[in-house]
């Protein structure tokens, strides 16, 4: 793990829960694996303060634990997940479209309430919210609670939860050898027992925490036609925990930079049939690299009617007709034909069957963000040496001197600076077997891969350097701070309005605190937007 990683996580844990809890995990996070007295040693806390940390990292699904037994005794060794740390940045951008992606107005609300929480059940959410049983607004909470639990948006929290997948996966390989072996395993078994927990963990179905499981089948069916199915059959565990489903909610917000994507690269007509297609698909997975096959029927039927006008607008059919079946299959037929391999047709049965390929669209969304930060960073010149080995592979000084049409110095200046940089790679071939430097081809090349990795880590300084300057401005303007509480604390328990404390000069002051506050969330924003492309979908 990088310091700059460490660093970021440092300060999203002492954002979140002060400094006591972000010493517990700063710990944890350095050493690794600790059980309790270590961890109290290491971060000089008593033995119940330290538990009182550790309770609220598991509360918050950020520290698992494990018993291991050591002899006669069992020990409870504790370990802090980085990704779950790093996956609370996101948290604004989940709440913001909750509304959008679930379909419902008020899911915002009960997931806010479940991240606050960590984890809640159905029963405490309504407490917490204050809904009364005997109104509507509890049977609506209660609809918009099982739409997210059918559509993965939350997830059931089970015992087994508390344990890291490293913990799980060595105990049930544990569990096998025994049933193989009361002897020292030889290598093919141990390879047997690897290949079927592999094999295990692919068929596993999706756990609902009702009181049966969903069928993802019937997912793939109109709602009317799930309707009798859905009804009666579910019942709702109010006493059950759950946890927001982090996966679904990247691949949503994947899917919102698809659609701005096609709205930039073609129109807006574009971009309301890729929503179309990615709402009627409805992957919660980001490692699929392809959408299951949608007919064109479907597709047609899934788009809203007002919308229509919208499409007929932007295109005309060949003979001015402007019948839905047409206007859609024309923008179909665009999309297949874009350079970014928008959509794939994969047959002509029930109209045409179409597909997204994810990863290909997440390359040229990388790829457009790779261009635009080295054109800001390194100019025009700096962006064509890179479409030129983009388009041409591996060449050498003189080549790419021919191709980008740069004078030798330019080439040489421009390389050295990606280089320093890692955006371009150098590959020797020598001529001679004593490998002599003027006897040796040096061929320049971008590993994308590596490029996104480093694009990834400066995300990763610029937030942590944020994060430094919200709690440095924050700290020098504490008394103001404070002194604006009692303010308005005072006002709150006289009625009064017109009770000041602060003078101008300090009205002032917290006024330019505040647009720098307001400013730095704004860049923290975009960041964040691209971390959850780089780094969820590789």
């Amino acid at each position: 793990m990088s310091q700059t990683i460490l660093r970021l996580c440092y300060y999203i844990i002492r954002d979140d829960f002060g400094s006591n809890v972000e010493q517990v995990a700063k710990v944890l996070l350095q050493k690794g694996r600790l059980p309790l007295l270590l961890i109290a040693k290491f971060s000089k806390f008593t033995l119940s303060k330290t538990r009182e940390c550790l309770f609220i990292l598991i509360q918050h699904n950020l520290v698992y634990w494990a018993e291991t037994k050591e002899g006669t005794r069992i020990g409870i060794y504790y370990s802090i997940e980085k990704d779950e740390i790093l996956a609370r940045l996101n948290f604004g951008i989940y709440i913001k479209n909750t509304n959008d992606w679930v379909g419902c107005r008020g899911a915002n609300e009960i997931i806010k309430s479940i991240l606050l929480n960590g984890k809640a059940t159905f029963q405490g959410l309504i407490e917490d919210m204050k809904i009364s049983k005997r109104t509507n607004k509890y049977k609506d909470a209660k609809e918009i609670f099982l739409k997210m639990i059918e559509k993965n948006y939350i997830t059931p929290v089970s015992f087994s939860d508390s344990k890291s997948a490293q913990d799980k996966a060595s105990e049930a390989e544990q569990r096998e050898l025994a049933k193989m072996t009361s002897f020292i395993p030889t290598k093919k078994q141990m390879a047997e027992v690897k290949a079927k927990l592999a094999a295990d963990i692919s068929t596993d179905d999706i756990s609902t925490g009702s009181k049966r499981k969903i069928n993802s089948e019937t997912l793939d069916r109109p709602v009317k036609q799930r309707k009798g199915e859905a009804t009666g059959e579910v019942t709702l565990d109010e006493n059950q925990y759950y946890r927001v489903n982090y996966e679904k909610f990247n691949v949503k917000a994947r899917n919102k930079r698809f659609e701005r994507f096609v709205t930039a690269h073609i129109n807006k007509s574009a971009g309301v049939i890729m929503k179309t297609i990615l709402n009627v698909a409805d992957d919660d997975k980001v490692d699929i690299i392809e959408s299951r096959s949608i007919s064109s029927q479907r597709i047609i039927k899934s788009i809203p009617v007002e919308k229509f006008e919208l499409l007929a607008s932007q295109i005309k059919t060949e003979r001015g007709k402007s019948t839905r079946e047409a206007l859609v299959r024309q923008y179909l037929d665009y999309l297949i034909e874009d350079e970014t391999k928008v959509l794939h047709k994969k047959d002509e049965n029930l109209g045409g069957m179409y597909s997204v390929k994810y990863h290909e669209l997440c390359e040229s969304l990388k790829r457009e963000i790779f261009e635009d930060i080295i054109l800001e960073k390194y100019g025009i010149m700096g962006l064509r040496i890179i479409r030129v080995l983009n388009s041409k592979q591996k060449l050498d000084e003189k080549s790419i001197t021919t191709f980008t049409l740069m004078s030798l110095s330019d080439v040489r200046q421009k390389l050295t600076e990606l280089l320093n940089e890692g955006f371009v790679q150098i590959q020797e071939v020598p001529r001679s077997a004593d490998r002599a430097p003027s006897r040796t081809y040096y061929l320049w090349y971008i590993d994308y891969q590596k490029c996104y990795e480093i694009i990834l880590n400066k995300y990763y300084l610029t937030l942590a350097n944020i994060h430094q300057v919200r709690f440095s401005q924050e700290t020098l303007a504490a008394t103001l701070l404070e002194k604006k509480e009692n303010e308005e604390a005072l006002k709150q328990l006289n009625n009064n309005s017109y009770i000041q404390l602060l003078t101008e000069n300090e009205k002032k002051s917290l006024n330019d605190l505040e647009h720098l506050l307001n400013q730095l969330d704004t860049s923290q924003l975009r960041i964040i937007q691209d971390i959850i492309l780089f780094r969820n979908f590789k």
